[in-house]
């Protein structure tokens, strides 16, 4: 029977496992299908870890960064610089044989160091006096969108390639500013698309733009929007989108190196959950919202000072073939981005990366798939961990666990750095670890369960033991039956009322359910008195009294035995409550009782615990040689009594809790004597 309880137990504890955990495999997928932000924030921060280690193509040394830096303020003054000396930047990087000129700052508002433009502020705030001396030599004032600095900038631009940087706006109060018509795009840029649509993508409602003039004269513009994710981290951007007046327009980057390339026909496949643009045999992958991941550099990319190329100190021709990408790299200027290495870059450093990625053919993808594998894999890890994990060990938890969430992790690390393929093992390592924990959690509850039916097994043989050794003592006195009874209940409400105060509050409720336990025993020896001192109905002699003194010893010794083949002698257990208890219940407080004539606390508690128990239940209760003394002359025989024969803290544990004492002596009395039963039985007449 016990066998087949066992066998339904361990059923019963599987079926919870295997639930449990099927639970938390649900759990997870649902957080893989609707991930939270918290979910959202942890698989970014672990793509930035995995992306440290990414294999590279080798860097394009095609794009080339003119920054304008600390060296170049401190040179030519603040900015904005007067466009004419910008059109001095453009045109000696032309001759130094720049391929395509890309400009990455905003112009539109007319040049306020011009000096049209300085007249007409001047005559506009009313600042300027009539020359008395001469002829007035007032310059030229500026008309709406044109001035001469502007204009010698546009010039420079129309002499070759070069692309001019533009803002789109998404907020609907966001308005087109400038020119009406649609960005310039590059001359026979075609965009193809499938027959799936762009609806995901973001719908810009306006832009901000250069000069028409400017504008005008450059061979294409592009707009250089930067993405950051909730983060702060900027770790895609937009290649393509759509002008608010419909056409397609594509970044600063992608304009530059369309202008480099003969090749300018593009085909967008997109689907709902990604998309593909190709570009000659370039398959350049996007999210869902049109964005590229960033294959980011370990190193930047090659970097001029503008002061050195507008000082003349370049070599001719070492920019033959670049892309040259200007734009601001001072601290002062702002325009900064975060990476996912944690470091700080300038937005034109972005621009020239996009580049690189575009002109090595290598990226990053995050294929539409993806989402689907996640969760697949998520459910094969969460179903295998609960088969496995309901039945094996604790080591072998930990050894799958560290095993598996090192191979999801290393699985997904290979994909990125040597393929190029974003797949994130947060979830499904989350899954692994979740449900290891939570049945781990859940068997040493099952075990904890299962230790503790074992141990009130246990308790519930230790109590048959000492009814069996009870049993003994009754057999051989008969009226000794409810006095065991009783006497363990008196022993267990004195050890409680003791554990309240400071002196015995070291008495734990295990303490006290040992003395307790070990009250049955206290008159044990008792089988070694003979039948005819034991039972017989009178006063003892001296001599038979001496021969009754000697029961607690024989107790004892009894007792010992028992303790010391149990091979743990020195663990403290009910037995050594009940050997101290058997042998010193019937010491006195000032050392006038025996065996041993012990003196105040050199006797054991559990003895001086019995010792009031024991009076008590036998003041109280009615034998065949004498009366049943009241509760009440009990209690004053005690309190005479305290310091002499008891322990005046056990009187008053007593005391505290004699109406308990008297509920058990009425609940557990004896049965009456069999004259008395007699004489009630008989007739009345």
């Amino acid at each position: 029977m016990r066998r087949l309880r066992a066998f339904f137990c361990i059923r019963q504890e599987l079926t919870g496992l295997y639930a449990a955990g099927l639970c938390l495999t649900l759990l997870v997928a649902l957080l893989s299908v609707f991930p939270p932000l918290a979910v959202q924030k942890s698989e970014l921060a672990l793509y930035d870890l995995m992306l440290s280690g990414r294999t590279r193509a080798p860097q394009s040394q095609v794009p080339v960064v003119v920054g304008i830096d600390e060296d170049s303020l401190a040179a030519f003054g603040q900015w904005p610089w007067p466009r004419y000396r910008l059109a001095l930047l453009v045109e000696q990087l032309q001759q130094l044989g720049a391929q395509v000129v890309a400009l990455d700052f905003l112009m539109p508002e007319l040049d306020r160091t011009a000096p049209e433009v300085i007249q007409s502020e001047r005559q506009r705030d009313r600042v300027e006096t009539n020359n008395t001396d001469g002829p007035s030599t007032s310059a030229p004032r500026a008309q709406p969108w044109f001035d001469g600095n502007s204009q010698r900038l546009a010039e420079a631009l129309g002499r070759g390639p070069t692309v001019l940087g533009y803002y789109l706006g998404f907020s609907p109060s966001s308005t087109p500013g400038g020119a009406l018509h649609p960005p310039t795009s590059p001359e026979g840029m075609v965009v193809s698309r499938s027959l799936h649509g762009t609806g995901q993508w973001p719908q810009p409602t306006g832009h901000i733009r250069s000069l028409p003039l400017l504008t005008d004269a450059a061979s294409a513009e592009g707009f250089t929007n930067a993405l950051q994710d909730m983060d702060g981290t900027l770790r895609r951007v937009p290649l393509l989108l759509s002008s608010p007046q419909g056409q397609d327009t594509p970044s600063l980057a992608l304009a530059a190196a369309l202008l480099s390339s003969p090749q300018r026909s593009l085909r967008l496949d997109t689907d709902p959950t990604g998309a593909v643009l190709h570009w000659g045999t370039r398959q350049i992958p996007l999210d869902r919202s049109g964005n590229l991941l960033l294959d980011w550099r370990s190193s930047p990319p090659r970097y001029v000072s503008a002061l050195s190329v507008l000082q003349g100190r370049m070599a001719s021709d070492s920019l033959r073939g670049n892309i040259v990408v200007v734009g601001a790299w001072a601290q002062g200027l702002g325009d900064r981005h975060l990476t996912p290495a944690g470091k700080s870059t300038y937005g034109v450093a972005v621009h020239a990366t996009v580049l690189d990625n575009l002109l090595s053919g290598r990226f990053i993808a995050r294929p539409s798939w993806a989402r689907g594998a996640e969760l697949l894999a998520v459910v094969i890890a969460g179903v295998l961990c609960t088969l496995f994990l309901s039945r094996a060990g604790f080591a072998w938890s930990v050894g799958v666990v560290v095993v598996g969430t090192a191979g999801l992790y290393g699985a997904a690390y290979q994909l990125l750095v040597q393929e190029g393929l974003h797949l994130s093992p947060l979830l499904p390592m989350v899954a692994l670890v979740l449900i290891s924990s939570v049945l781990s959690l859940l068997k040493y509850g099952f075990e904890e369960r299962q230790l503790l039916l074992r141990t009130q097994e246990l308790s519930e043989a230790q109590d048959s033991i000492i009814t069996s050794f009870s049993a003994l003592a009754e057999v051989r006195d008969k009226e000794t039956g409810g006095h065991i009874l009783r006497t363990r209940r008196y022993v267990e409400l004195l050890a409680e009322q003791l554990s309240t105060t400071p002196a015995y509050a070291y008495l734990t409720p295990s303490d006290i359910d040992l003395l307790g336990k070990s009250a049955p025993l206290h008159d044990i020896g008792k089988v070694g008195i003979p039948d005819s001192i034991l039972q017989k109905p009178g006063k003892l002699t001296a001599e038979e009294y001496a021969i009754m003194q000697n029961h607690p010893l024989i107790g004892a010794e009894a007792l010992a035995k028992v303790i010391a083949g149990t091979g743990r002698p020195g663990e403290k257990s009910f037995l050594d409550y009940a050997r101290q208890m058997v042998e010193a219940h019937h010491e006195r407080w000032n050392g006038t009782g025996y065996p041993h004539r012990l003196k105040g606390q050199a006797i054991p508690l559990a003895g001086r615990l019995m010792a009031l128990a024991d009076v008590y239940d036998a003041l109280i209760s009615k034998r065949v040689y004498k009366r049943g003394f009241s509760h009440d002359e009990v209690r004053q025989m005690l309190i005479e009594e305290s310091g002499a024969h008891f322990d005046p803290d056990v009187v008053n544990a007593f005391l505290a809790r004699e109406a308990d004492f008297l509920r058990i002596a009425k609940k557990w009395a004896d049965p009456p004597l069999p004259a008395e039963a007699a004489v009630a039985a008989a007739p009345v007449n």
